[in-house]
């Protein structure tokens, strides 16, 4: 696992890190990177790395739950002063994906899709990321499972489509996603 960090400079060490392990994904397979190594790369003690990580799966959990809450942040920033529509929404989701590229490839290139795919599940299965601000007239459930097909769905979709090398603008795809999720199957 991985520690919650208290100060802004422990925050961005703990990033560092991960950042760290994304470029060593880049260029070695994720099972042969060892924290040794990733000290090593980053030119930092093993000390160092204990203080916010229990281990490699742990930096890599953080890598992807951080991740996740910049999408929220990168939403609410493109939110701000524009009228919101599914379209738009969905443009916006598929954007912050192809700007992950170098996440996707690393994580491609190690097998490591489903996990993603996984780990962003497992956060709505908690409840840590279902909208309210869709279906408000359904219970809290209703909206988990909803928001449960729904990205797992989409997740689908950009891991093909980054798969394919992004051959489709966000918007392009934001149609063809919204018509999944709005017209009877």
């Amino acid at each position: 696992m991985y520690k919650q960090c208290k100060t802004e400079k422990s925050a961005i060490r703990q990033r560092q890190f991960e950042y760290g392990l994304l470029e060593l994904m880049g260029t070695r397979p994720y099972n042969e990177i060892t924290v040794s190594d990733l000290c090593d790369h980053m030119q930092i003690p093993r000390k160092s790395f204990y203080r916010y990580f229990s281990s490699k799966d742990g930096a890599l959990n953080a890598l992807l739950d951080h991740t996740m809450m910049d999408f929220e942040s990168f939403n609410v920033l493109y939110a701000k002063g524009s009228s919101r529509t599914l379209n738009k929404e969905l443009s916006q989701f598929f954007l912050f994906w192809m700007e992950r590229k170098n996440l996707l490839d690393a994580l491609a290139k190690n097998n490591l899709c489903g996990y993603l795919v996984e780990r962003t599940m497992s956060h709505i299965s908690a409840g840590q990321l279902i909208p309210q601000r869709f279906h408000n007239e359904e219970t809290h459930d209703a909206r988990k499972q909803i928001s449960l097909f729904c990205v797992s769905g989409l997740m689908s979709i950009v891991l093909t489509w980054h798969r394919d090398g992004f051959p489709h603008s966000p918007e392009h795809m934001a149609t063809i996603a919204a018509r999944l999720v709005s017209e009877p199957l």
